[in-house]
């Protein structure tokens, strides 16, 4: 093959293939420059952002650090907007090039699609593109890098680059070092269908770069310099440029806003770059002593790492070993320094004792976490960040959180004793409310389902990411404050509850009022109240306006806790809930079998609800659910639920005993079919109110009576049923019923709990012999 060419002499061009991210790459591009003393630097990137270049080589700018780009969704995507990243870290060959014209004092521009572009908003895939930068997919996969992995002795196509060229950092031809990296490129772009490079945006790049490249070669004198992915180095050097698409002045908006390591990992989703970006920030920091020492400074900061977490912390000889097989790997593969790969081997080899298992090792999920790095960079305050962005991460420094650093942390939050504590737990629900991904909760009091109450601590899972500012970037057109953000983005979710296939859906909308009320919204509640009301009103389901109805109350029964200084406007919704539970309530006659026992499920958390409203003196009318259950009483009904409105008839007081005792008798004596017909209003009256059981004992001697005159087959098959319409009935219930049959039928209750200590197979042939027994007696005429 070729000795590929860098500079076109006859445009006075230099086109430089680079991998992002590659320290190598930067290294030697800092020597080409230096040595070249361009006239203008051209950078594969949006050429929208060329306005924020400034800002980029700004001294205060601290890498990791990202130009965001938002826009309005669309293309059957949800409505509301998209972010995407174009990333620079401290060795990313972009920002070096940048700095060195501005060292230099010549142009920079960017030369890629506007960011609003379709070729750079959507890929393949139709789901939106959440990286700038032309992908590097072809690095890790492919034919040929396959080949050239095996062919090396490489697990991959990333151990492949490390080989082969950031192993060369300290090299001192740096033409010999892209000449390389173009022919490297240039082979994996041979093996690609030239259809994938249409369908995926890569031809149209290229089309835009070369043409934004001949409109700066005929306004400039000197030579070029242009940096690109090291896919799209050879079509650059091709003639044939077109006019250059400019982006539509209303298409988004772009920020510098700060990254962090995490993100810029290439194991985590990331389109571009080298995985554990935090080892190559390490082999920057060591270009001048070409890696020296590398080995040294990872494993040791690793195993103090280890210290301070919970941790077996390795010892001396252990840490000792690892370092010493780190440099005779890096040898024994022929590198000059010990890659990525060498020192994971060495750590896994060294600090590991037992047999390492084929799925994940803990230890060494620490160690890539460590590799990766959680540093944040930092921009100036002349960045522009909006002013939500400003506000919430004041707002979380001085209630104690870290937003320094992308480090996950635990904390826990006494938010029944601590003011401050309290307004923390608010800011955490409030941030997850609106999608931050900040904040996790994994313990703590549940006021909505009135559940570990006498829990102190709430107890969360932080994280302080870049993609935290970039959600707050995304809702900064709609709000300038948490409190505002919360609001919004409440009210966007209510009325999109529809588009989700949960329109006019009362849970689902109380459900996020509830979510806001912990979040704090408090006084704001009131503005979404009407919303709430709307899907309220509408909700065709009464499952749904139940379990909303039982949820407004225990919201209001703790609203001095989540914030809610004022009951009337909840007070008002709950009198909605109820109103249009009443008006639901009459469609229980059109339910058949299908449905029966999901109602019946309804009507006892209705029962739940109505306890809790009389219990916490709600403002409601409990007569008219009164009149609505006297209304079904004289329609026809599925059995169980007929059972289920007798028994709130009786505890209604519409009823009295004796009335409940003649329809059960009526139900378990009639001449039904099917046994499950048979005690269907049984298990509605148990599923309603099983107290009864024990304060109205004509249910146990009607159930007594009728069981007593079936014969063996006919209880058998009656018996599931009876089993189904008692499973109301808690394990201290059951035993206390087994009990007082016992008593009934003169055996000894204490009994009921021994121990026979035969097998299941023994008891059924016992069983069988007992039943072959009676048959022949019976055949005998000793019966």
């Amino acid at each position: 093959m070729e000795r590929p060419t860098l500079h076109d002499g006859e445009r006075d061009l230099w086109v430089v293939p680079i991998r992002h991210h590659s320290p190598a790459c930067a290294a030697h591009l800092a020597s080409l420059i230096e040595q070249v003393r361009p006239a203008a630097i051209l950078v594969e990137g949006p050429c929208d952002f060329d306005s924020l270049i400034d800002l980029v080589c700004d001294p205060r700018t601290q890498p990791p650090v990202a130009i965001v780009a938002l826009r309005a969704s669309g293309g059957g995507q949800a409505p509301g907007r998209v972010a995407s990243y174009f990333p620079f870290c401290e060795h990313s060959p972009e920002l070096i090039a940048l700095k060195a014209a501005k060292a230099l004092g010549v142009e920079a521009h960017f030369i890629d699609l506007p960011s609003s572009a379709p070729e750079m908003v959507v890929g393949m895939d139709a789901a939106p593109r959440r990286s700038l930068l032309g992908s590097e997919r072809s690095f890790d996969v492919g034919d040929y890098v396959t080949a050239l992995a095996r062919e090396l002795g490489c697990r991959d196509g990333n151990e492949v680059w490390d080989q082969l060229f950031e192993t060369r950092l300290a090299a001192p031809d740096w033409r010999a070092y892209f000449e390389d990296v173009a022919r490297y490129c240039s082979s994996m772009r041979a093996a690609t269908d030239p259809a994938v490079m249409a369908a995926d945006g890569t031809l149209a790049r290229e089309a835009q770069m070369r043409a934004i490249v001949a409109r700066v070669r005929n306004a400039t004198g000197g030579p070029l310099v242009a940096v690109v992915g090291g896919f799209y180095a050879e079509a650059l050097l091709q003639e044939g440029a077109g006019q250059p698409v400019v982006g539509a002045a209303d298409a988004g908006r772009s920020y510098l806003i700060r990254y962090g390591m995490r993100q810029l990992d290439a194991l985590r989703g990331y389109d571009a770059g080298l995985p554990l970006p935090g080892y190559y920030q390490r082999l920057w920091h060591r270009r001048e002593h070409g890696g020296a020492g590398l080995a040294t400074e990872l494993i040791t900061g690793f195993a103090a790492h280890l210290r301070t977490g919970n941790w077996d912390a390795p010892s001396f000889p252990m840490v000792a070993n690892a370092i010493e097989q780190a440099e005779r790997l890096a040898t024994l593969r022929n590198r000059p320094f010990p890659t990525r790969d060498d020192v994971i081997d060495a750590i896994r080899s060294s600090f590991i004792k037992e047999e390492i298992p084929l799925e994940e090792v803990p230890i060494l999920n620490e160690l890539r976490a460590w590799l990766t790095g959680t540093a944040i960079g930092e921009v100036p305050a002349s960045s522009g960040s909006p002013p939500l962005v400003e506000a919430v991460r004041n707002q979380a420094k001085a209630l104690g959180f870290v937003v320094a650093d992308g480090e996950r942390r635990r904390r826990e939050l006494d938010i029944y004793r601590k003011q401050r504590h309290r307004a923390a737990s608010r800011f955490c629900h409030a941030m997850t409310l609106i999608g931050t991904r900040f904040a996790e909760r994994t313990a703590g009091p549940d006021f909505r389902n009135d559940a570990a109450l006498d829990r102190l601590h709430e107890v969360w899972s932080l994280c302080w990411s870049p993609s935290v500012e970039s959600r707050l970037i995304e809702l900064s057109e709609a709000a300038d404050t948490l409190d505002e953000a919360l609001a919004f983005a409440v009210a966007q979710q209510i009325a999109a509850l529809s588009e989700r296939g949960q329109g006019r859906n009362a849970l689902a909308a109380i459900d996020l009022f509830a979510a806001a009320c912990r979040a704090g919204l408090g006084a704001g509640a009131e503005a979404i109240l009407g919303l709430v009301e709307e899907q309220v009103i509408e909700d065709p389901e009464l499952g749904s306006v139940v379990a909303a109805l039982a949820d407004l109350l225990l919201l209001r029964r703790g609203r001095e806790a989540l914030g809610l200084s004022e009951v009337g406007p909840l007070d008002r919704l709950v009198q909605t809930a109820w109103r249009r539970l009443v008006l639901l309530l009459p469609e229980l006659a059109d339910f058949g079998e299908d449905r029966a026992r999901q109602m019946l499920k309804v009507l006892a958390d209705m029962r739940g609800a109505i306890e809790l409203a009389r219990s916490s003196q709600a403002p409601v009318d409990p007569d008219l659910v009164g009149q609505a259950f006297a209304v079904l009483r004289r329609r026809k009904l599925h059995p169980m639920l007929d059972g289920a409105i007798t028994a709130f008839a009786l505890l209604d007081g519409q009823i009295d005993v004796q009335e409940l005792e003649a329809r059960l008798r009526g139900e378990l004596s009639g001449g039904y079919v099917d046994p499950a017909d048979r005690l269907a209003f049984l298990g509605g009256v148990v599923a309603i109110a099983r107290e009864l059981v024990w304060t109205v004992p004509a249910i146990i001697d009607v159930i007594d009576a009728i069981v007593t005159g079936l014969d063996e087959d006919d209880f058998l098959s009656l018996l599931p049923y009876l089993r189904l319409a008692l499973m109301p009935l808690d394990p201290r219930e059951v035993d206390r019923l087994a009990e007082e049959v016992a008593a009934r039928l003169g055996a000894n209750p204490g009994m009921l709990a021994v121990d026979v200590g035969i097998s299941e197979q023994e008891l059924d042939e016992n069983l069988r012999l007992d039943r072959e027994l009676a048959d022949i007696l019976a055949r005998d005429g000793l019966a």
